[in-house]
């Protein structure tokens, strides 16, 4: 099994890297915050596919810093598969749309220079209705910018009404642990079918 880390790979997984692995870059929701990456919803998926997932979830990082580290991070040169996840710091710092999309954008640039394949997640909703709104602004233009992508949508795992919201959340915005696995559960087969696929 390899071993999940944050923000890098691990010596140990060098060496085993093979085709089935999945390159993970987000924020705090690929983390797994506020527990172990262990704990996260890729590890999850790992649990369940086999495939591996790195984990390079920062908690905070906005969509610029996540592509920083993408961009200028060490990638084991056998990896040709990238997730990513990313939007909601960036509202919270009050980052124009124009910029995330600009970010997703040299994102998907970036990909397509290098050959590798990119699955985008779609930012999840929150408790805050008011945080929603900029939210699902987001995750409205990334469908319609960029629907030639792969994209994720984690959403109908946690669901869209207040009162699934309010109980999948520890503090509005993470997701408890039960709900981390219900992610990874959700997630298991769209990204089986793409590791196979490529769509």
């Amino acid at each position: 099994m390899a071993v999940l880390t944050v923000g890098r790979v691990s010596w140990k997984n060098r060496m085993v890297i093979g085709m089935r692995t999945i390159v993970c870059f987000g924020d705090s929701l690929i983390q797994g915050f506020p527990y172990t990456c262990e704990n996260s919803w890729v590890a999850q998926v790992e649990r369940r596919t086999g495939i591996k997932m790195l984990n390079y979830g920062l908690c905070g990082d906005c969509c610029d810093d996540i592509f920083d580290r993408l961009r200028y991070g060490y990638l084991p040169d056998q990896v040709d598969h990238i997730l990513f996840l990313g939007g909601a710091n960036d509202i919270l710092q009050g980052r124009p749309r124009e910029h995330i999309l600009n970010d997703y954008q040299r994102l998907i640039n970036w990909c397509q220079e290098k050959a590798w394949l990119l699955c985008i997640v779609l930012p999840l909703l929150t408790t805050e209705s008011a945080f929603n709104v900029p939210l699902q602004g987001v995750r409205d233009d990334l469908q319609k910018q960029f629907s030639s992508s792969f994209l994720l949508d984690l959403q109908p795992a946690i669901g869209f009404s207040t009162a699934a919201l309010a109980s999948a959340y520890l503090d509005g915005i993470h997701p408890l642990a039960k709900t981390y696995t219900a992610l990874g559960d959700y997630a298991a087969g769209p990204l089986a079918v793409w590791m196979h696929t490529g769509k």
